[in-house]
């Protein structure tokens, strides 16, 4: 518990980036789906928006690829269309809505990450814009995510890093004008189902 707290609050500092309007959250709770997917929900009645974020247990991808997240959200943020909620950047997937429209984002901000379309085409735009994002220096990256980690990177390589994200080794928080029961059904409905076999399949078909 001590575990998921701790990455409860880092998720939450996280959250409130999206409104510049200081925020009071409650005591999260933590707990995990059958598939093993860590879920932590914090209600704040004063927040304008629900916000959720996807993460990665950077302990369980410690061999990763310089730049592979990086690319991976690059690719994902190609897949993820017109929804303006939903973003994908350093360590996870970011989604700020409505409260009446958690439901329904949450779930497409899961479909997006379970059944992402990572091919050629998705992989090469993803490439030339992180690429010039770099070179802009228009966002902080880390000291290892550079032009030269990045060229050296494959499309096999992205594959197989995404083939490698199971249940197990992620965390969902969700935040805001949200209300606990709600915020747990939204959650097993967009990623009860989600299984590490699904996943392989995804990435294999592609």
């Amino acid at each position: 518990m001590n575990t998921i707290k701790t990455t409860a609050l880092s998720s939450l500092i996280i959250l409130a980036a999206f409104t510049a309007k200081a925020q009071t959250f409650k005591e999260p709770v933590g707990y995990k789906l059958k598939n093993g997917m860590n879920i932590i929900i914090s209600e704040n009645d004063r927040s304008p928006k629900a916000y959720s974020s996807f993460t990665l247990d950077a302990k369980a991808f410690e061999g990763k690829k310089d730049g592979v997240v990086e690319l991976l959200n690059a690719v994902l943020n190609e897949n993820v269309g017109k929804n303006q909620n939903i973003s994908f950047n350093d360590n996870s997937g970011k989604l700020a809505t409505a409260s009446a429209d958690l439901d329904k984002d949450l779930t497409q901000m899961a479909s997006l990450i379970q059944k992402a379309t990572i091919d050629q085409k998705s992989f090469n735009t993803a490439k030339t814009k992180l690429m010039a994002s770099l070179k802009a220096h228009d966002y902080d990256y880390d000291q290892s995510v550079n032009e030269a980690s990045i060229n050296a990177l494959t499309l096999a390589d992205v594959q197989n890093f995404y083939n490698q994200i199971s249940p197990e080794k992620t965390f969902l928080t969700i935040a805001g004008d949200v209300e606990l029961s709600a915020a747990k059904s939204s959650a097993k409905k967009a990623f009860g189902n989600w299984s590490k076999t699904e996943v392989i399949a995804s990435a294999v078909a592609k």
